[in-house]
């Protein structure tokens, strides 16, 4: 126990030093008192204890100091706000990918100023570049652009949270120049291609969301995750199933001891094991919680090679020790705190609750049925509620929120996560040899991670499921610890004995393994059935499924044909967004898409169907083709071209039975470009129909009125059942000649929220006020489900 108080008073020298601004002379003496008392008093264990405390606490604080940046001619930092510059550099880390940009962490070379003076330069750079083109660890780039300091704020300052990482520029607005790939270390640069063909092989077995969230678990990318699941997550409390944590380190380091046991034999195995742990360390991006998890998974795998086991507050205060000796920023890093917060929590309250539970189950049920129960209750809920105590007020703190339904969400979904992660894991390294194993195995792992997905979402929907606090002053998280710490040393005091609870969970857990084999053949049966029924559901029903996707400011529409086949017109500007609506649309095992039809290159379409060229068996795509402007459209045109799908070319004449008895067929552009006109991309954009029986739909992307007065002047085949308004529902579209000539019976508007351009327009909304009008951003999805002779329609809200 001695090592937790010198973890503490290391951790406190830490914090004082940041807080007060304590110099270093002042350490210096605080260091020799506790020096002279420890000398004056050594007889006595506590001024012993005392003396190297206070020592520990001074030198916390001094190495708190020496992490402090100093700036001098050749520091990057030192020329920030000189405006714009360019900087020559390397990508040092592994790219931080978002929905509309792209983080890039620049170790500076060389810095061009305003002036044109020429500089050798060191720092770290935070450079925020566009999606595309994309750039990798080693790559050696020219950014050019105003080199900042980071902002800082009054609720959150960009500028300290970057500094404890070692970062003290910023550039927002880049231009960037490729100078050379290659330049970073073999090793990692290894280790990151690994991780990305982990990545895109989860993304080729599973669909979306499920594809996203088994990223996260197992290789701690949470930035493709849709922001409504993270959402949803944030207010049901069970974000901690997407972080990488002790969890997970607990599987790899069992896995990797296993394998090198038979391996290499018990000689070499720890060792062996010790770099499996390390290397995934890395390999997940080596975050606070994950350091914290790895090293006391170390000092776990080290105590059993020497044939001791290991105390767990004594792995905690090691760990917390290394961490910070090695960053003391990373005291102030969440990840570290919650991660801390809830091991220490699990060490002091998960006995207390299971004994608490077992006392109070006794009266109802008996001792033996009671001791069951509180087996089946520990992981679900206990464990849960142990860390919960722990990093409540942190939380409340930090988030300013409190979610009501946690308790039993976790309830609901922790018994599934440890099979998730090992199947889910199962089918990645079997996908990585041969895909289409890992696509069958990738059926298992789909299930734990459909039901994960489905329970999060449907106790996020209760009432009241999150309570908004508001800014929660940091005293008052301090009263919380005060008022927790205090009770848990009064139930600490002498209470039951721990022997009698151990023996009579030895019994129970003796009781329950007699049974695994009936238990284990139960389990199978119900999952097979469950799998069975899920499939089941997911097939064809013989009918026409047209959904309008709610994708926000974008339009993509989904179609099902009655044999199964999937279509997909138009994208949507988020890749998660519209990844996320295709996975809850198609069956789980199915990975192709029969036709995509982009109807013009625009980039609020593009973004979201770049991955869905790259994860999914696209067989044809029907697009015309047109000058790019944009990265986003050349990187459009390189992935359709390495994809091997079939490129039709899309303009009018062109027909394609989908179905026996369903034809989509492109109305415009002709074989010349549609060029009287200021918007000539949107002008040349595909029109389509699409006929089931005597149900039609009409597709018309963004064209505006000169392409509608066209198309009614040829004599187009235009009298449709159910119309997209075209550009969002935009004023200068969808105009009442067209709209006679079409006579639909609905309208569907795909718009986003909060639309910038404020559409759909009221021009627009007052000429089909006699008509059924939906709208994604009202509706959400918008679902028309035909038998060819009629239909009917059903909306997400």
């Amino acid at each position: 126990m001695i090592l937790v108080f010198l973890a503490a008073a290391w951790l406190t020298g830490i914090a004082l030093v940041e807080a007060l601004a304590i110099p270093w002379q002042v350490l210096l003496l605080i260091a020799l008192g506790g020096i002279v008392a420890a000398l004056n008093w050594r007889d006595s264990s506590r001024a012993r204890l005392a003396g190297a405390c206070a020592v520990v606490l001074a030198l916390g604080g001094g190495r708190f100091l020496l992490a402090q940046p100093r700036f001098d001619a050749h520091a990057l930092a030192a020329y920030n706000d000189a405006g714009a510059v360019t900087v020559v550099g390397v990508v040092a880390e592994e790219p931080d990918v978002r929905e509309s940009h792209v983080n890039l962490r620049v170790q500076a070379e060389r810095l061009t100023l305003p002036d044109g003076r020429e500089l050798d330069v060191d720092g770290v750079v935070l450079v925020r570049a566009a999606r595309y083109p994309a750039f990798d660890y080693g790559d050696r780039l020219r950014v050019t652009g105003p080199l900042e300091t980071p902002p800082h704020g009054d609720d959150f300052s960009y500028r300290d949270y970057l500094a404890r990482q070692g970062v003290y520029s910023f550039m927002p607005d880049v231009r960037i120049r490729l100078v050379e790939s290659g330049a970073g270390s073999l090793f990692t640069a290894a280790l990151l291609a690994f991780k990305r063909h982990a990545q895109s092989t989860i993304a080729a077995i599973l669909h979306e969301p499920a594809a996203s969230l088994l990223t996260g678990i197992l290789l701690g990318i949470e930035s493709t995750i849709p922001a409504d699941l993270m959402a949803a997550f944030s207010a049901t409390g069970t974000t901690h199933i997407i972080a990488i944590s002790g969890f997970n380190i607990t599987i790899i380091a069992g896995i990797f001891a296993g394998l090198s046991l038979r391996l290499v034999g018990k000689r070499y195995a720890t060792w062996v094991a010790i770099a499996g742990v390390i290397v995934y360390t890395v390999f997940v991006g080596a975050s606070a919680a994950v350091v914290r998890a790895a090293a006391m998974g170390t000092l776990y795998l080290l105590g059993k090679h020497l044939g001791r086991s290991t105390f767990a507050p004594v792995s905690v205060a090691a760990s917390a020790i290394f961490m910070t000796l090695l960053n003391p920023n990373t005291l102030w890093d969440m990840g570290f705190q919650l991660s801390f917060g809830a091991t220490v929590g699990l060490i002091l309250y998960t006995d207390p609750l299971e004994r608490l539970a077992t006392r109070l189950l006794e009266r109802q049920i008996g001792p033996v049925q009671a001791e069951r129960v509180v087996g089946w209750l520990s992981e679900a809920l206990l464990v849960t509620t142990a860390a919960q105590i722990a990093t409540l007020p942190l939380m409340i703190a930090a988030f300013g929120q409190l979610s009501l339904v946690t308790l039993l969400t976790n309830v609901l979904i922790l018994p599934v996560q440890s099979a998730l992660m090992i199947s889910g894991g199962i089918a990645t390294l079997t996908g990585m040899v041969w895909l289409p194993a890992g696509k069958v195995l990738g059926w298992i792992a789909w299930l734990p991670l459909i039901y994960t997905i489905e329970m999060v979402r449907l106790t996020a929907r209760v009432p009241f499921a999150s309570v908004s606090l508001g800014h929660v002053e940091v005293w008052m998280a301090w009263l919380a610890y005060g008022t927790i710490g205090l009770l848990t040393w009064w139930g600490y005091q002498p209470g039951e004995r721990r022997a009698e609870l151990r023996a009579r969970a030895r019994e129970a857990w003796s009781g329950l393994a007699a049974r695994v084999s009936d238990r284990a053949r139960l389990g199978a049966a119900a999952f097979l059935l469950l799998f069975t029924a899920i499939a089941w559901r997911a097939l064809p029903d013989g009918r026409l499924h047209v959904t309008f996707l709610d994708v926000g400011h974008g339009d993509a529409v989904f179609i099902e044909t009655p044999a199964g086949r999937q279509v997909l017109v138009d994208g949507a500007p988020s890749s998660s967004v519209l990844l996320d609506r295709l996975g809850r649309r198609m069956p789980f095992w199915d990975h192709t898409i029969d036709v995509v039809l982009l109807s013009h290159p625009d980039d609020d379409l593009l973004p979201g169907l770049l991955p869905v060229l790259e994860r999914y068996d696209v067989a044809r795509v029907v697009a015309r083709e047109m000058p790019c402007y944009s990265d986003v459209c050349a990187e459009w045109e390189a992935v359709l071209a390495a994809s091997g799908a079939e490129v039709l070319r899309g303009e009018a004449g062109l027909r394609l039975w989908l179905d026996e008895s369903l034809l989509l067929s492109v109305l415009h552009p002709g074989p010349d470009l549609f060029a009287d006109s200021g918007a000539a991309r949107n002008d040349n954009g595909l029109v389509v129909r699409l006929d089931y029986g005597s149900v039609c739909f009409l597709l018309t992307g963004d064209v505006g009125e000169g392409v509608e007065a066209a198309l009614v002047e040829s004599g187009a085949w235009l009298d449709c059942t159910v119309l997209k308004a075209a550009h969002h529902g935009d004023a200068g579209s969808t105009t009442a000649g067209f709209l006679a000539a079409v006579s639909p019976e609905v309208v569907v508007i795909p718009v986003g929220p909060d639309d910038r351009l404020r559409r759909p327009h009221w021009e627009l909304l007052e000429r089909v006020e006699r008509l059924p009008v939906y709208r994604t951003d009202e509706d959400g999805w918008v679902e028309v489900v035909s038998d060819g002779e009629g239909y009917w329609i059903e909306t997400e809200r």
